[in-house]
């Protein structure tokens, strides 16, 4: 079952740089997604979706961590992860979304640090926390694949990567009241993700923009932060949403076109943009949905979607720039053409490898091509993909 709405949010603790990028479900099936725009107040966020859609499914992605590493978690007694979150801020975990301010106030009930710059490391958490190394302050999803590297560590708060203080705005300010008044669910803890769309509630996932960079042929480095770097890739971005049949009103279209403004926030609603995609790919390809069923995932650290359970603790592959041509495309949305294959648009197994069974062929084909598939060959994602392309993708 597709949900009605999807939406992806940029999270962060300034209410200013939280932005969401939507996409609707339209009659003939396809999705139309929307221009970003700022998230709102957290507290009547979930309200606001439902009463986007008073009926039928709405998948919800956010970009802060959900879950807690093992090694944490065992060392803390931190149970199920969505039965700890409304308990957390309060009782023996009353400063648990408290950073803490000096190394000696770090403990399993206080794990967020530092408060403040000054004098600060990540062996100083360690300490405090009891661990070994750097890996225990990841989760298993956590760690580098062929098309990323590492996360930032949950429990840290300094610089520009870290995701501690959006944990921590995200769930007390957003998940926990919701899981009191049961109006989410959230995958992969509470079910696989077609069994929680078809419930037609709202279903709440972790996703990672750079992990979609990877599936739409984004360069690496091109240089996110930048109005310009965002845009070199618009011809990129253009050309999967037309292979893929997403619809983009205008005005998005003209933001993904100009790099989505030099605004401070353009970088904040381009990755709302790209988590959306993201979200789009793993409805409609459910290869991209699949969570391990280490019950140490499924209960405590949680996974991000897109990632590979294969994939983890690889070192990342370098991306070639690829040089598109000036030709002017012409983007397909929800109709076909005169060109369009028979069996676009239906299951078929890969042509390459036999494995591999797409659930609309070619949708995903480009993330399957550079990463898994066992019949093409290359030594780079971007090289596999060339080959895929040229071969079967007409």
């Amino acid at each position: 079952m597709k949900p009605e709405l999807i939406v992806s949010c940029d999270w962060s603790t300034d209410g200013g740089k939280r932005w969401l990028a939507a996409a609707e479900l339209s009659p003939s099936g396809f999705y139309e997604a929307a221009a970003p725009h700022p998230a709102g107040n957290s507290d009547s966020f979930f309200p606001r979706l439902r009463e986007k859609v008073p009926a039928g499914a709405i998948l919800a992605g956010f970009d802060f961590p959900i879950g807690v590493p093992l090694a944490y978690a065992e060392k803390a007694g931190f149970g199920r992860f969505p039965d700890m979150l409304p308990l957390l801020g309060g009782g023996p975990w009353v400063d648990f979304y408290s950073p803490a301010v000096r190394p000696e106030d770090i403990s399993l009930v206080r794990p967020f640090y530092p408060k403040t710059p000054g004098g600060t490391n990540k062996q100083q958490l360690l300490n405090g926390l009891g661990l070994r190394d750097a890996q225990e302050l990841l989760r298993r999803c956590d760690r580098r694949t062929a098309a990323r590297g590492d996360a930032c560590e949950i429990f840290w708060t300094l610089g520009p990567n870290q995701v501690g203080r959006a944990a921590i705005h995200g769930w007390r300010n957003l998940l926990a009241p919701a899981i009191r008044n049961r109006s989410i669910s959230i995958w992969p803890f509470d079910g696989e993700l077609p069994v929680l769309l078809a419930s037609a509630g709202i279903t709440v996932l972790e996703c990672y923009p750079a992990e979609t960079y990877g599936h739409l042929g984004l360069s690496r480095s091109f240089g996110k932060r930048a109005r310009g770097g965002r845009s070199s890739q618009s011809r990129t971005i253009l050309s999967w949403c037309g292979r893929n049949g997403i619809g983009l009103q205008a005005d998005l279209t003209a933001n993904i076109e100009d790099g989505f403004g030099d605004s401070e926030t353009g970088e904040d609603a381009f990755d709302a943009f790209i988590g959306l995609l993201g979200l789009i790919e793993a409805v409609c390809d459910s290869s991209r949905c699949v969570a391990p069923q280490d019950p140490s995932v499924r209960d405590i650290e949680g996974w991000t979607l897109g990632t590979d359970p294969a994939g983890t603790g690889r070192a990342p592959v370098a991306r070639t720039r690829r040089s598109h041509s000036k030709t002017t495309t012409e983007f397909r949305f929800a109709t076909a053409t005169a060109q369009t294959p028979a069996i676009e648009g239906r299951e078929r197994l890969c042509p390459a490898c036999k494995q591999k069974r797409f659930a609309r062929w070619p949708w995903g084909w480009d993330g399957h091509a550079a990463h898994n598939c066992t019949g093409i060959t290359g030594d780079t994602p971007e090289e596999r993909k060339r080959a895929y392309r040229e071969r079967y993708i007409k």
